[in-house]
């Protein structure tokens, strides 16, 4: 699962990373929670990429009457919610990390162990005058599945091309959960459960809060 996230970035790594061209500085985010906006990447023609600095996370659903943020990577073609999505709206959802909750309700923040921004596979939406996203989520594996069973789908750079392309024949490869080495995690403070903090704290190790 994937119900918080942070995205810190510059425009000089956009550009670097994602051969993005802005001039736009966007702020850093340390707590993305569902019904907030953040930065998505779509492309129209060919591999050239478009960002999108005002989608919504998660999309609403009225028989459940909350919004559904992540989609499973193993039903996205069948799912009715998400099949129509996988075939024609793509993205990738840009992060600096994500948090967790083990079974014992600790929050932890997991990143690549570089810090590099990592490209999720999601899927987007229209609603009314906004669009949303999902982030794809799969089985963690390795050490990662001690803390939570589901992990976002981190796409490689090799992928990502396939993904924000046309065709429908998605390599399976392509939706493997990320091995647990590419990845450190630790103890973040019980703070990041509450929206309305943001702030570079809540990814510092508890031990130095």
């Amino acid at each position: 699962m994937c119900g918080r996230f942070a995205l810190t970035t510059t425009n000089e790594e956009l550009s670097h990373r994602f051969a993005l061209k802005t001039k736009q500085n966007f702020p850093n985010r340390w707590n993305i929670a569902p019904s907030q906006t953040s930065l998505t990447l779509t492309s129209n023609d060919g591999f050239n990429l478009s960002l999108n600095n005002q989608d919504k996370f998660g999309i609403w659903e009225p028989g459940l009457k909350k919004r559904i943020i992540n989609a499973r990577s193993e039903t996205i073609t069948v799912r009715p919610m998400f099949k129509e999505a996988f075939k024609s709206a793509r993205c990738l959802v840009l992060a600096s990390g994500w948090f967790e909750w083990d079974a014992n309700k600790t929050p932890y923040y997991i990143s690549l162990k570089d810090n590099r921004v990592m490209a999720f596979a999601g899927l987007r939406f229209k609603e009314k005058e906004n669009n949303c996203f999902v982030i794809l989520t799969g089985s963690a594996k390795g050490a990662l599945s001690e803390i939570h069973h589901r992990t976002p789908l981190l796409l490689k750079r090799k992928f990502w091309s396939i993904w924000l392309g046309i065709t429908e024949n998605i390599p399976k490869e392509c939706l493997f959960s990320p091995e647990s080495h590419f990845f450190h995690w630790h103890e973040v403070s019980s703070q990041v459960g509450n929206v309305v903090n943001d702030n570079a704290s809540l990814v510092l190790p508890i031990s130095k809060i």
